[in-house]
């Protein structure tokens, strides 16, 4: 979609949405089985990638969000996934969660942050 149709000015075109797949689950174990699967397929590797869990109205997800993976790693990365049931994510929360990669690359090459519902990032 050309950034007219989103409802922004000609000449303030956004940066194209990141490579991401997400699921959802009804319980929060799976999303933690499932995240964590995720985060060591991709700390094996070099990529650039992240992972995120969180609570979206109420429900369980996990997001691998980047630049595109290679074939092989995307692989390993929907199989770490196959037990949620997969959901488009909002744009503006792909580009909350790429800005947040983003300064978090400037600290360091991996880094962790947990936070609590309600909680901003």
């Amino acid at each position: 979609m050309s950034p007219e149709k989103r409802g922004t000015e000609p000449g303030h075109e956004q940066e194209p949405l990141p490579y991401y797949h997400a699921v959802r689950f009804q319980k929060e174990g799976a999303a933690r089985q499932a995240y964590f699967a995720a985060q060591d397929t991709i700390y094996k590797v070099e990529c650039d990638l992240s992972t995120y869990r969180f609570l979206l109205r109420g429900i369980w997800h996990v997001a691998v969000i980047g630049e595109p993976p290679p074939e092989q790693l995307e692989q390993q990365l929907r199989h770490a996934l196959r037990h949620g049931d997969p959901v488009p994510l909002a744009e503006d929360l792909l580009r909350d969660f790429t800005t947040r990669a983003q300064e978090a690359r400037k600290l360091a090459p991996w880094v962790e942050r947990h936070y609590r519902p309600g909680e901003r990032f």
